[in-house]
């Protein structure tokens, strides 16, 4: 009976977890007439991913989520947008974020995209392999 219960705990702090990264996510951003932009970055990946936009990470979110950060009102130029994964390889440090460069977080790929435009982009793969790529907003 306890490991029905426990189980049972297990999956309700799941299911609201993802639900609650589904309702924290930002819509798409409309870059028009001149505004700044958007990156929106989706996982695919079988890992926990993160993205930051000029070294402002966003936060963690787990496989078939996306997260949008708007970039920041007066920003000009390309941005630089990091993409990691969360590998859970060492156990020293596992609590950390990748902001605070948690030793369990490694870059998939670091990309330029235009201030003034909204980009789109996916990860995919698995904790040894992961890619990512340029998507249609």
């Amino acid at each position: 009976m306890k490991r029905i219960l426990r189980s049972a705990g297990f999956t309700a702090a799941l299911t609201l977890a993802l639900a609650g990264a589904g309702l924290t996510s930002a819509s798409a951003a409309s870059a028009a007439d001149g505004e700044t932009g958007s990156i929106r970055v989706c996982n695919k990946g079988a890992y926990v991913a993160d993205f930051a936009v000029n070294n402002k990470w966003v936060s963690a979110f787990p496989v078939g989520q996306c997260k949008t950060a708007k970039i920041e009102p007066g920003t000009t130029g390309e941005v630089d947008v990091t993409m990691s994964k969360y590998t859970g390889f060492w156990w020293t440090g596992f609590w950390r974020t990748a902001a605070e460069g948690g030793p369990n977080w490694s870059t998939i790929n670091t990309r330029k995209a235009p201030a003034n435009q909204d980009t789109c982009y996916e990860v995919g793969g698995t904790t040894f392999y992961a890619w990512e790529t340029t998507t249609a907003c």
